[in-house]
């Protein structure tokens, strides 16, 4: 792998990007669409992030959090790994208005593929949409976002 390459794009990417804290699954995909002869496996990738100095890794919910990984996930919210610049991590109030905007663009979704579940008389696929929306509204009223 030739880490000043890979260094020099994750960092003029997470210096650019529009919301700072990025997937790092995105961002080694990125690197991956600028150098197309980059071979880095993402075990690699992520342990040079990890020890790079001007970039953070913000692992997600660990275990005994109010709200896991799964419940994230079960609400359509993957949260692996994601990478910022150190000079650019939000306060945490910034971080919850990023996270209900990611939530409140989720629920849009479902909502939008609920009316079309509904339209075409999918009675499994309604429930299904329904049961997620109700969990994400849970998981807004858990982080106390709304």
């Amino acid at each position: 792998m030739n880490l000043e390459r890979v260094e020099e794009l994750c960092l003029n990417y997470l210096g650019q990007v529009t919301n700072p804290v990025v997937p790092v699954e995105k961002l080694l995909a990125y690197c991956r669409r600028e150098q197309p002869d980059l071979v880095v496996d993402g075990a690699a990738f992520l342990h040079f992030l990890r020890h790079h100095g001007e970039i953070t890794v913000l692992e997600g919910p660990a275990g005994g959090e109010p709200v896991d990984a799964d419940e994230f996930a079960a609400a359509g919210i993957m949260m692996g790994p994601r990478a910022v610049l150190k000079a650019r991590i939000p306060a945490e109030d910034n971080m919850r208005r990023v996270m209900e905007r990611q939530l409140e663009a989720m629920r849009g979704q479902l909502e939008a593929a609920l009316a079309a579940a509904r339209k075409a008389g999918d009675r499994e696929k309604t429930a299904q949409l329904r049961a997620a929306l109700k969990k994400s509204e849970e998981l807004l009223k858990r982080l106390e976002i709304r």
